[in-house]
């Protein structure tokens, strides 16, 4: 089962597609039964993934994707990212539930549904990647999902302006993700996580406090939009 991590991110992938493809066309029984049931199936993939990795690190590696960085597509289950998809796909599931008698009546259902779907999408690729330019596409993935979730009701201009008021605040604070992403590889010559420790190691001592806390400030930075801390939180009221 840890073999397949992989397929974790599709089936919500697979999921969104339908319904920005065809949603039009089905009835919502059959957008429930698409939108809930892939969640769901990544939730079952996340528990017997994380049951057979027994608190261990394992790497599934799909390509090389960007040589220059020395960065693959690949995903990395280890302790931490074993919590996180447990609580995307299991909260996710709920949240997908409850969605199907909150948005009963709405227009636009099989659309709200499909950016519920990428969401879970790109979360999942955020917690699973194996490197921070990875990393970095789940994380300005979510921020495209916010602005279509925030903006949903795009007909209503509050919305509209609500979603372009959390998508360009965040884009701030994401500058602070890039330079420090940046910043990573340019002094320690990559962005694996499981190649950072001993890079980090082997960096004179005399350089690499200052650089690493200016890493992590930038970081935290990109951190600040998304999680709508100051002063980066004016796109959350």
């Amino acid at each position: 089962m840890v073999e397949l991590i992989w397929t974790i991110p599709i089936f919500p992938l697979i999921g969104a597609a339908l319904m920005l493809l065809l949603g039009r066309r089905l009835p919502k029984a059959a957008i429930n039964a698409i939108c809930v049931g892939s969640v769901f199936t990544s939730f079952l993939v996340s528990a017997g993934a994380v049951a057979q990795n027994h608190g261990g690190s394992h790497e599934v590696v799909l390509f090389e994707w960007l040589p220059l960085v020395r960065a693959e597509f690949g995903y990395l289950l280890d302790p931490l990212s074993s919590v996180m998809i447990l609580v995307i796909t299991g909260i996710g599931t709920l949240i997908h539930l409850y969605s199907t008698g909150y948005m009963a009546h709405e227009g636009g259902y099989y659309r709200f549904f499909g950016y519920l779907n990428l969401f879970v999408f790109f979360m999942l690729t955020l917690v699973l990647a194996n490197n921070y330019a990875l990393l970095f596409v789940g994380w300005e993935g979510v921020g495209l999902c916010s602005y279509l979730l925030i903006g949903f009701y795009f007909h209503k201009k509050s919305a509209g302006d609500a979603g372009k008021k959390a998508f360009i605040v965040n884009r701030v604070g994401d500058w602070g993700f890039v330079l420090g992403m940046f910043l990573v590889w340019t002094v320690l010559g990559t962005v694996k996580f499981t190649e950072l420790p001993a890079a980090a190691h082997h960096h004179p001592v005399e350089t690499s406090f200052g650089v690493l806390s200016l890493t992590a400030l930038l970081l935290f930075i990109g951190a600040t939009g998304k999680s709508a801390q100051f002063p980066l939180y004016v796109w959350l009221p």
